[in-house]
């Protein structure tokens, strides 16, 4: 998404991604045949009354991210996901068209904006491109995580969002290839991702951590209608087959039962993601981290080249 233009070496991509739990790093060495390999996923907890500027250097020193360069991700809160008519001009146009048209959408002035956009895949039966996503965010927003990476050492070259982390993740499944949906929570907010052939067509966040679901298991139900609304959505605005397939990313602690709900609940099979799933491993992951590491990991598993 937001491209900071440094050079970097083009067949490992590193991430760094913080969040109230602490941060997490990964490393994805990109084959130019078979599957991405995974070199290294950490997860350095958060401590009451630590300096988290000096425990951020030192995660960059450690990951030698100040040579590797890296890349992260926009905290939920910190940016918007628009679904927006294209319009129709050049594409040299297209930003400031753009900015024009998201300008009433968004709770400040579309001067303190900085954006990006990507495709939304064409609907109905004329497979016309009608619409597009935009990413939003305060240019300051932006520029704070900009510095306190960059004050830590690590050469970033890159922010992306974590539809785009999940839709990465998504694509290294085979039911991708006919459709499927992802579930992701994180400790406070949850995604729903659909996504077909490494496309993502539809994102929806919803206000539902982990916690909530182990504090209140009766909220499968609640998700269960989520993720058939969004299902059925799919179906009919981009006529697609039906979704047949539900991976569930792996969450912190128990859950009990959660995954055994939610299948009964929208009788579509609910398949548990591992980390093998998507990678090759060098070694070992446990549960737990693979959990806490998985938005760094579908943020280094990124290959395609920036474009702003």
């Amino acid at each position: 998404m937001f491209s900071l233009k440094k050079n970097i070496r083009n067949d490992v991509t590193c991430a760094l991604v913080s969040a109230d739990a602490g941060i997490s790093t990964a490393a994805v060495r990109h084959a130019r045949t078979g599957r991405p390999v995974l070199e290294q996923c950490r997860f350095y907890p958060s401590v009451a009354g630590q300096d988290d500027a000096a425990q951020l250097k030192r995660i960059v020193a450690d990951q030698g991210l100040e040579k590797r360069g890296c890349t992260t991700l926009l905290a939920p809160g910190d940016y918007q996901l628009l679904m927006v008519e294209a319009p129709e001009v050049p594409p040299s146009e297209l930003k400031a068209a753009i900015r024009w048209r998201i300008r009433d959408l968004i709770d400040f002035h579309i001067d303190d904006a900085v954006l990006d956009v990507f495709d939304v895949p064409p609907s109905g039966a004329r497979a016309v491109q009608e619409h597009l996503y935009v990413v939003v965010a305060r240019t300051g927003t932006v520029g704070e995580q900009i510095d306190r990476l960059e004050q830590a050492g690590a050469a970033l070259h890159t922010i992306d969002i974590p539809e785009l982390a999940l839709r990465n993740i998504a694509a290294q499944l085979p039911q991708d290839a006919n459709g499927q949906a992802l579930l992701y929570f994180g400790a406070e907010r949850g995604l729903i991702t659909l996504t077909r052939d490494t496309t993502l067509y539809l994102a929806r966040s919803m206000d539902i951590g982990y916690r909530q679901l182990r504090e209140t298991p009766a909220l499968a139900d609640r998700l269960a209608l989520e993720l058939q609304r969004s299902m059925d959505y799919y179906d009919r605005h981009f006529q697609q087959a039906p979704i047949t397939s539900i991976t569930l990313c792996p969450l912190p602690g128990s859950t009990g039962s959660f995954a055994e709900q939610l299948e009964q609940q929208v009788g579509v099979p609910v398949h548990k993601l591992q980390a093998d799933d998507i990678a090759e491993l060098t070694d070992s992951v446990d549960a737990e981290t693979f959990a806490h590491c998985l938005l760094a990991i579908g943020t280094a598993l990124r290959s395609e080249p920036t474009q702003l």
